[in-house]
């Protein structure tokens, strides 16, 4: 077990989506509903996923995705972001989940702009501890999907 990343940029809302018995995306290959996590999320956090409604659906331009770690390694990542900047950036993404939830444009933009301003500051931080190199990975993914999302997407947190 563990966080999976997902994502996505130019959301656009699908009028009549296919759905099967179940109530299922038929599509969902190609179509993304952020449905009950988004809604968990948005009761814990609110206002982190501005700018996507949990019970539309969606196709997308362009996904990305990754692995965030276990639950216990994206934890220690977490606490590592926390520990380089916490004091002064990247809060949406420290205080949120870290198994389920949405981020929407509108915070992702705020993100992306953390993580790019750190981003040398970063490099050089990871070079002074064992699992920099982790961290300095996971740095870089996140600012990419930060960056797919500022641009009319979110990134699903599953």
């Amino acid at each position: 077990m563990g966080l999976d990343i997902t994502a996505y940029k130019k959301l656009k809302v699908v009028e009549n989506p296919q759905v099967d018995e179940d109530g299922d995306l038929v599509n969902w290959k190609t179509e993304w509903r952020p449905g009950e996590s988004m809604k968990w999320s948005e009761e814990n956090f609110p206002g982190r996923g501005e700018g996507v409604e949990a019970d539309c659906v969606y196709t997308y331009e362009d996904s990305f995705g990754f692995r965030a770690g276990s639950y216990s390694g994206y934890g220690y990542w977490r606490d590592t972001l926390e520990e380089f900047k916490g004091d002064i950036a990247f809060q949406e993404l420290i205080n949120f989940a870290d198994n389920e939830g949405v981020i929407g444009p509108v915070v992702s933009k705020k993100l992306f702009e953390d993580f790019k301003k750190h981003e040398k500051e970063a490099e050089e931080f990871a070079k002074t501890f064992n699992d920099g190199e982790f961290f300095i990975e996971r740095y870089i993914c996140w600012m990419k999907a930060f960056e797919y999302a500022l641009d009319d997407g979110a990134v699903d947190f599953h």
